[in-house]
This record gives C-alpha cells, sequence and structure tokens, in this order.
C-alpha cells in the first residue's frame, strides 16, 4: 500500500503530521468500510496500527472527488542541483552524502560533526521509492508548502508500500498506472538518511517549484511493537520514532585502543537476539533496552532532543545492519546501475494544488 498520501486542499490543520507504514500483518484491514473510516477521528487514528491504511483510503476518496491532483509537470531548465561525491561507500557501493545541507540549516549543525556521527550508521542500508528513469524520491506535498520523503528500515516494508500504490494504480487511470508504473525501491544507507533529516535540502517538484523538505525513516510495526513492549511510557507510540535495541551486556572491541567498549544496537529485537545467540551459545538472553534513533543521533551532533537518550549509546554506539537487509541493499544497487540512487535536488510531488 503507497503511504505517500497527499494532503487534501480542505485540510482541517496545518501542522506538521508524519506518517509510519503498515505492517504485513494488518494488510487484511485493507477493506474496512469508508464510512467507518471516514468518521474515526485522526487522534485515535494515530493510536491504531493501520493509520497509513485510514490515511491511504482516504486519499483514495479524495482523488475521486477531485479534491487534489498530481502536480502537472512543466517545462523548465531543471534543479539547480547540489554537487555529490560521486564515490562509493566501502561495505555497499552507496553515494556518498555529501553537500545537501540547506544553507538556512547550517548554523543549526556542526557539519564537521554531522560527518563524523553519521559515518557510524554507513554499514545500515535505507530504502527509499524513487523513479526507475533517475532516481527521483517520491514526496508528499502539502498544502503548507512542505513537503515529506521517507526512508525504510527494511526493503519489505518499502517493497510493501510500493506494491499496494501500483495495484491500486492499475485500477485507475491511464495517467495514473504511468506514474506509479516507473517507481521502484532505491537503496542507499542511513548515513545518508539521517544527514538529509538534519540538512532538509529544497527539492523541485514536477511544476519546477522548489519546496522545503522534511526526511522521515520509518521503522517496522514489529520494532515499534517491541519498543513498546520495552519502554512502557508510550514513547513509541509517538510518530517519528525508530527504535535501537541493545543489551548492556553485549559490548564489542573499542574503535581506538584504549578507548571505550562499543555497544551494538539493532533496528530489530530479533536480531539482537540471533546475534546474542550466535556470540554467547550457553548463556540466557539478557534484559533487552531501547533508544530511539532520531533523538539518538541528535545528541550526537549536539542538538536538541526530547530526552529518550542514553550517554553510553550516544558516545559509544556500533550500528548492526541485518544480513538480509545488507542483501536486498546490495541486489538494489546491482540493479540500478547507473541510474542515481537518490537525487535530492527533486523530488516527484504528490498531493497539493
Amino acid at each position: 500500500m503507497l503511504n505517500f498520501t497527499p494532503t487534501t486542499s480542505n485540510a482541517s490543520s496545518d501542522k506538521d503530521q508524519r506518517f509510519k507504514t503498515h505492517h504485513p500483518t494488518i494488510n487484511q484491514k485493507q477493506n474496512h468500510n469508508l464510512q467507518i473510516l471516514l468518521s474515526t477521528s485522526y487522534e485515535t487514528a494515530i493510536n491504531m496500527k493501520y493509520l497509513l491504511l485510514w490515511l491511504f483510503q482516504l486519499m483514495i476518496c479524495c482523488q475521486e472527488a477531485g479534491a487534489f491532483s498530481l502536480i502537472p509537470k512543466t517545462a523548465s531548465n531543471g534543479p539547480d542541483r547540489r554537487d555529490m561525491i560521486k564515490t562509493m561507500f566501502a561495505t555497499l557501493g552507496f553515494p556518498a552524502a555529501t553537500g545537501i545541507l540547506n544553507p538556512s540549516l547550517t548554523n543549526a549543525v556542526d557539519l564537521n560533526l554531522l560527518d563524523i556521527q553519521a559515518k557510524k550508521f554507513r554499514k545500515a542500508p535505507a530504502f527509499a521509492i524513487v523513479n526507475s528513469k533517475d532516481g527521483v524520491p517520491f514526496m508528499i506535498l502539502r498544502n503548507t508548502g512542505l513537503a515529506t520523503a521517507y526512508f525504510f528500515t527494511t526493503y519489505e516494508a518499502a517493497q510493501l508500500v510500493l506494491d499496494d500504490a501500483k495495484k491500486d494504480a492499475a485500477e485507475k487511470d491511464l495517467d495514473t498506472k504511468e506514474f506509479w508504473a516507473d517507481a521502484k525501491i532505491s537503496a542507499t544507507s542511513m548515513e545518508f538518511a539521517l544527514k538529509l533529516s538534519k540538512g532538509r535540502p529544497k527539492a523541485m517538484a514536477q511544476n519546477g517549484s522548489k519546496y522545503e523538505t522534511v526526511y522521515d525513516i520509518i521503522p517496522t510495526i514489529k520494532a515499534l511493537d517491541d519498543a513498546g513492549k520495552i519502554n512502557k511510557t508510550g514513547l513509541y507510540t509517538e510518530q517519528g520514532r525508530v527504535p535501537l535495541f541493545y543489551v548492556n551486556e553485549f559490548q564489542i572491541a573499542p574503535e581506538v585502543e584504549g578507548g571505550e567498549k562499543r555497544i551494538p544496537v539493532f533496528f530489530e529485537k530479533n536480531e539482537l537476539r540471533k546475534e546474542w545467540e550466535r556470540k554467547y551459545p550457553d548463556s540466557d538472553f539478557p534484559s533487552v533496552k531501547v533508544v530511539d534513533l532520531v533523538d539518538t543521533f541528535s545528541a550526537m551532533v549536539g542538538m536538541p532532543t526530547s530526552g529518550s537518550t542514553e550517554d553510553r549509546i550516544v558516545k559509544n554506539l556500533y550500528v548492526v545492519a541485518s544480513p538480509e537487509s545488507k542483501k536486498k541493499a546490495i541486489q538494489c544497487e546491482k540493479e540500478r546501475g547507473n541510474i542515481s540512487a537518490y537525487k535530492t535536488a527533486e523530488m516527484i510531488a504528490v498531493g497539493g494544488k
């Protein structure tokens, strides 16, 4: 199900409302009665694990009513693109995330520190939905003039979104079919995604206009469920949260001789358990802890947080990507050839007028 859901022109609120993906286990809720759907308040829906299903079906309803339209393509000379170093990451061959900061935000973050800390996430893949022609990402463009892009922690979550979007498009008009027929999953790195989340470069839409951007990272519903069972404050029912799992007893060698030991963190609890059992087959699995990625990275680069951090993790985290995600990322890289993995100065905007 495609969760790039446009904001309608008669939206009742202009506040920035971020979105989450749904999980395959709730896909059967797809055919809920639309009248029930529309009578459900946003405040209620936000606590449901099928929030995006709600939003996507609402999009279909609004689209059929003509409440919004795709931004039309117009002739232009193309966007003013910032240079990106075309070197490849050592592990997965992803394009380096440099030169992507919005100038208006450069005073808010130490760029050297941002580079240093973001590199710690280089080996973790992030997946996005882009067009297959040149790697331009799909974004939601709200009537506030703010565009939101999404990165997924797993290939499966991104593919689920894209598959359902194409399935729905097949029942629409020819333009809609062609619009989504060109979409695909692209792999980049969590380093790249995190830099974009702090840099927020402007992006040019099909109409030739540039818009401010927001970049969200979407975890799996299973990860949020597991995090909510560990941290019962309700933190992981909030939008925009991305759990990182760790155990105090699991540490690895320091990055430099004489330094503090590093603490492996995982995007999925079950991946942490697998690694623990592989490394300590005769030991019981200890109590699992969880921290939020967004707050943790903000603390790492000296930016304000909501307090959901752990000093030991901020200073000594070691990010571990799942073997399956790495495999999928390598597959995406092989398939994309010479096409850009992700163009930061452009977007395919959905929604808005």
